[in-house]
């Protein structure tokens, strides 16, 4: 029994670490992201600025959808990424802070409530910067577009001073992040909708109502969950909300219940196990033996039943999203004219300014205020071992708006193209600076090796 019992603990403990601390994955495939994301980027810049500019605009308005009879549902390639592909990032980004808060490193809630002033801090001081420096006229439109935070640069520069910092202000900067882009999300259902359509928005509460009942129900199956999360894309995007919504709603409604207990898991594998063994015969390989093959399905029938679909759904869209969605999104949008004239009127607009005082100097500001004002009232703590000089620097990452700033901004200006490029330059000044910035000031002022962010 000795080697069963090495075998199952073996197989047990790989899939407990598999879902430890999802924030630890979280952080490490966010910096992987921040690659790609830089590659996108510096792609999206070239052929912005070469001959080929043309086709990139080409292919960005190509129409892609579906018609049956007098009935169409038609968008531009950039639309679809833009509404559709972005749904995915922010379902994600939800079942991530839904993980830490229910069972993660958020469950704590007097480092939560701090997290969320931080937050709050650092999205209305940016905005209220950006207002006092155009406080009318179209170009006050843009005043949600530094409330944003990119979580993967935030991250991905983080990772390069990893050795000086806690893993304290990792947690509190992947969650501020996170509150970030779900204030932003609401931002957008409320203030960028233009026209609101009462009847597709009634209708979306067919599939709300199917899913909560999937949920109490305990039905599992991911391919349910994901035609009605479609369906609900598609009537809160006819709607004239914003189609991404319904990533963050989705996330809130799924399941994080398992179907068995960790006792029972361990009870069902023994017995699995102890079947495979019995009906084991050496001259043949699994091949030819198909109940062990099916004894095998059972183990992968029974790992799935042990986890939650909030967990295994994380897992298996952070790589794509990371790799996929958000490069796909700076493509398609951080493509910026670099030319004199153009940086020349950029310099001299409001926007661009007003961008960068409230990435570069209302977050950092914004954060720390809001999160000693919270540690003042003893409304929260911040999160174990995290140094106060450690919350300045992430404050400053945080002024890296990048990728939710460029979404911002493509609706803030929708009807006043003239405005987009100096946004983006700004949003490009913003996000280099506080780069710079944030790393300096964390690689000069911290210095704790002892509780490495690499824990």
């Amino acid at each position: 029994m000795k080697p069963r019992d090495i075998t199952l603990q073996s197989y047990f403990e790989r899939q407990i670490e598999r879902y430890l601390s999802p924030i630890d994955l979280f952080i490490h495939k966010q910096t992987t992201a921040a690659i790609f994301l830089f590659i996108a980027t510096i792609i999206a810049l070239v052929l912005t600025n070469s001959p080929l500019s043309g086709v990139l605009q080409y292919v960005s308005d190509l129409d892609i959808g579906v018609v049956f009879q007098d009935s169409q549902f038609i968008l531009s390639l950039k639309e679809w990424i833009n509404s559709g592909l972005m749904a995915l990032f922010f379902f994600l980004i939800g079942l991530e802070l839904k993980r830490e808060i229910l069972a993660g490193k958020l469950r704590d809630t007097r480092q939560v409530m701090l997290i969320i002033m931080g937050a709050f801090g650092g999205m209305a001081v940016p905005a209220l910067l950006y207002w006092l420096l155009n406080p009318s006229g179209p170009e006050v439109h843009g005043w949600a577009i530094p409330m944003a935070t990119d979580t993967a640069f935030a991250v991905g520069v983080l990772v390069l001073v990893a050795s000086r910092v806690s893993f304290g202000i990792s947690i509190f900067l992947v969650a501020l992040a996170i509150f970030d882009d779900i204030g932003a999300i609401t931002v957008i259902a409320m203030f960028y909708t233009d026209q609101l359509h009462f009847e597709p928005l009634l209708k979306s509460l067919i599939p709300i109502f199917f899913i909560i009942i999937m949920n109490v129900s305990g039905v599992r199956r991911g391919w349910i969950y994901a035609v009605l999360g479609v369906s609900l894309w598609w009537f809160i995007h006819e709607s004239g909300i914003h189609g991404t919504l319904a990533g963050l709603l989705m996330a809130i409604m799924s399941p994080a219940r398992t179907r068995v207990g960790k006792i029972s898991f361990v009870k069902e594998i023994r017995s699995i196990l102890s079947a495979f063994e019995h009906n084991d015969k050496p001259d043949q390989t699994m091949l030819e033996t198909s109940r062990q093959h099916n004894l095998t399905s059972d183990v992968e029938e029974m790992a799935k039943s042990a986890s939650t679909p909030l967990q295994r759904w994380q897992a298996f869209l952070i790589n794509p999203v990371g790799i996929f969605v958000l490069p796909l999104f700076a493509l398609f949008n951080a493509g910026i004219v670099l030319s004199s004239s153009n940086i020349s009127i950029a310099l001299s607009s409001h926007v661009t300014w007003g961008i960068i005082a409230g990435l570069v100097i209302g977050k950092p500001l914004g954060i720390v205020l809001f999160t000693f004002l919270g540690l003042w009232l003893k409304l929260g703590k911040l999160p174990e071992g995290m140094q106060k000089f450690e919350l300045v620097g992430a404050g400053i990452l945080a002024g890296i708006g990048f990728t939710m700033s460029l979404f911002i901004t493509a609706l803030s200006f929708e009807g006043h193209a003239e405005m987009i490029d100096p946004a983006k330059i700004g949003i490009l000044i913003s996000s280099i600076l506080s780069a710079s910035l944030g790393a300096l000031w964390l690689y000069m002022f911290t210095r704790s090796p002892s509780s490495s962010y690499k824990e």
